[in-house]
């Protein structure tokens, strides 16, 4: 991949398997991710983009969805893609482009989906990065 990667240039597939190897803990979870080449785990009949399960649990601790800013264009299609994971009883994250932290939370808030925490994340020359929207 170029010094110069943006989200635009690589596959939402791809982005998700980038995500989920930086952003789970592989020492306390098994990471798992569902994309359009692959489901590897379902949730309740939910196929969030990742899936992290305990290494010692082997419950399933937390679930991410990991948006564009095409796939957040239509912010209703959105919330109706997040309203199913508060049935599933793990901690929630939003993975979002820098920059749609606030319409995310402010959707949720709006639409009373419970969000666990929300990430926003970039690319610059060096690499992908991603750190809380919120303190």
């Amino acid at each position: 991949m170029s010094a110069a990667t943006t989200a635009n240039e690589i596959s939402h597939d791809e982005l998700i398997e980038r995500i989920a190897a930086q952003a789970i803990d592989a020492s306390i979870f098994t990471a798992y991710t569902n994309n359009r080449r692959a489901q590897q785990r379902a949730v309740k009949g939910q196929y969030p983009h990742i899936v992290g399960v305990g290494k010692t649990s082997q419950r399933v601790e937390m679930v991410g969805m990991v948006e564009t800013a095409k796939s957040l264009h239509d912010l209703e299609a959105a919330a109706r893609r997040w309203r199913p994971l508060d049935r599933l009883q793990a901690a929630i994250y939003l993975y979002v482009p820098k920059g749609y932290c606030a319409d995310a939370r402010t959707l949720c808030l709006r639409e009373l989906i419970r969000v666990s925490d929300f990430r926003h994340y970039w690319f610059d020359e060096a690499d992908l990065h991603i750190e809380r929207c919120f303190a």
